[in-house]
């Protein structure tokens, strides 16, 4: 199995931090966000990782460390990152946002899952939410519907919280019958797309696709995501404010609220 990680973000959002280290570079508790990463990997049995990155960085040179660099930055997005991948898409594999952390027990839990495609999806978010804003509806790009332990909508604009059953962290596993699966139904997509016609999203250019946006789709084409429901034990790194959050909070001894980091 290999861990594939999407590093290939700007990160303007967490500019001055950004200035001089890429988004999945920034230190936090001793440790870059890639190093903990790769160590949760190594510890529940990956050894060997892709990261997708920009043109512009030099990254660190890793024992089982593959780069991938992105070919295209402006006007893209996580979808097309993959992608740029896609030749090691071809067992199972782990997906993970670049500019998350996480548990190792939550690794663990996706891990033991047999389904085809599965998303780990914080149920208890609006804990998490509240300490980053104030009205967490307003961040909500990423929520999910589900029935039972299958997702049925994820990354619509949702208007309700009562709505919502939680939030995708954007980790992800696709094995076995998921690896054709996503792969057929990206390029059907993509052939499918025009300059002005997107069938992943209506509202944005194919290269510019989330992630969810292809999830989302293969929702609709009838293939089941199985739903991995956690509560909290991972941290999203979006905004300088978030990394100021949860600055004060290890300084405070309140961050075991919502992580606990080994």
């Amino acid at each position: 199995m290999k861990g594939i990680i999407l590093a290939a973000g700007i990160g303007n959002r967490l500019s001055p931090l950004t200035k001089t280290i890429p988004k999945f570079m920034i230190p936090f508790c001793n440790k870059s966000l890639f190093e903990r990463n790769l160590d949760i990997f190594k510890k529940c049995g990956i050894d060997e990782s892709v990261v997708i990155i920009r043109p512009d960085i030099n990254p660190p040179e890793l024992l089982n460390v593959e780069y991938v660099i992105k070919k295209k930055v402006t006007g893209t997005n996580m979808l097309y990152s993959l992608f740029c991948a896609e030749k090691f898409i071809e067992s199972s594999i782990v997906i993970s946002y670049g500019d998350i952390i996480f548990e190792k027990k939550i690794l663990e839990k996706l891990l033991q899952s047999n389904a085809d495609i599965s998303i780990v999806v914080d149920v208890d978010w609006i804990k998490y939410f509240k300490y980053r804003i104030d009205d967490p509806i307003n961040d909500a790009h990423e929520c999910i519907v589900a029935d039972g332990d299958n997702v049925t909508s994820i990354g619509l604009e949702v208007e309700n919280l009562d709505d919502v059953d939680g939030h995708f962290i954007g980790l992800m596993k696709v094995q076995n019958n998921g690896i054709k699966i996503l792969k057929d139904f990206y390029h059907k997509s993509k052939l499918a797309s025009t300059k002005t016609f997107n069938p992943l999203n209506p509202n944005l250019t194919f290269e510019s696709s989330r992630l969810v946006d292809l999830i989302q789709g293969l929702i609709l084409s009838g293939v089941n995501i199985k739903l991995i429901p956690i509560q909290n034990g991972w941290l999203e790194f979006d905004t300088v404010q978030d990394y100021e959050i949860y600055k004060d909070m290890e300084k405070n001894g309140t961050l075991s609220n919502l992580i606990k980091l080994e």
